[in-house]
């Protein structure tokens, strides 16, 4: 199914101009397979938004498409008040170019459940590549950057490092360093610990909880219950590929109005 076959109205310009990330009616199939349905949600400028929810529940596909990963059946995305991926003529939807598609990814920065380090590279050269290659910056200076967000990390020592030398919470910093280095204007985070031994996780966390500090805006699904109460402004709930309900996380984890979500909620709290 396209997004001809399934058309919305548009958002309109102030309307999207008030949000970080303005999500509305999207739809994303998978052949026969209706991943997300029918999405809209508000993403404010230093919002967190986290979302929860069991797995297969469009969590991750819902991430992939702000950041373009996956292309959407159906709705808009609007990011600082640009429509993603599309252009508007007369309420009908053209995909735009692979190279403005690429151009607009860049301003989301994505760190996945793996590293997805370069393996033949070291980690101060996996956190350079990125501004050398896309952004175009000097080597040199590419090399302070990366060095100052190394540090930032808690990684400063080990730059000269590669990824099969370094812990998985340490290669999961190195991700983010990589992603900030875009100097994005959103972070999305999909499952950052969940494929870290439970001895590392607390360190990545750490990092997460750092950037939270500096007000920048992110989008993050976990499955760390604790930490969403910590961090999130704004709770999302989600199940077979829809929004349940979403809230303050601190009410909506204590009293949630929706059964899905309390019976959710009674298996993992």
């Amino acid at each position: 199914m396209t997004v001809a076959s399934l058309t919305h109205t548009a958002t309109n310009a102030s309307h999207a101009g008030s949000a970080s990330v303005e999500i509305t009616g999207v739809h994303k199939f998978f052949g026969t397979v209706h991943a997300l349905r029918g999405i809209d949600l508000t993403i404010r400028p230093g919002e967190v938004c986290v979302a929860i929810g069991p797995s297969g529940s469009g969590k991750s596909t819902l991430l992939r498409c702000i950041n373009q990963l996956e292309t959407i059946s159906a709705g808009r995305i609007h990011l600082n008040g640009e429509l993603q991926g599309y252009t508007d003529s007369g309420g009908r939807l053209h995909q735009l170019s692979p190279r403005r598609i690429a151009a607009q990814r860049r301003r989301t920065g994505m760190v996945f459940q793996r590293f997805n380090l370069f393996p033949h590279m070291t980690a101060l050269q996996n956190v350079m590549e990125g501004p050398v290659q896309v952004r175009r910056i000097p080597r040199a200076r590419a090399r302070e950057q990366a060095r100052a967000l190394l540090d930032r990390v808690g990684l400063g020592g080990l730059g000269d490092r590669y990824p099969n030398q370094i812990s998985g919470g340490q290669q999961q910093r190195v991700a983010i360093a990589r992603a900030l280095a875009m100097e994005p204007e959103v972070m999305l985070f999909d499952e950052p610990t969940s494929a870290l031994d439970p001895e590392l996780v607390g360190e990545v966390l750490d990092v997460i909880k750092d950037l939270v500090r500096t007000g920048m805006t992110m989008m993050l699904v976990t499955h760390e219950i604790g930490f969403a109460r910590e961090i999130a402004d704004h709770l999302v709930f989600m199940d077979q590929g829809a929004i349940v309900e979403e809230g303050r996380p601190r009410e909506m984890l204590s009293q949630p109005k929706n059964p899905r979500t309390q019976a959710f909620l009674s298996k993992v709290l």
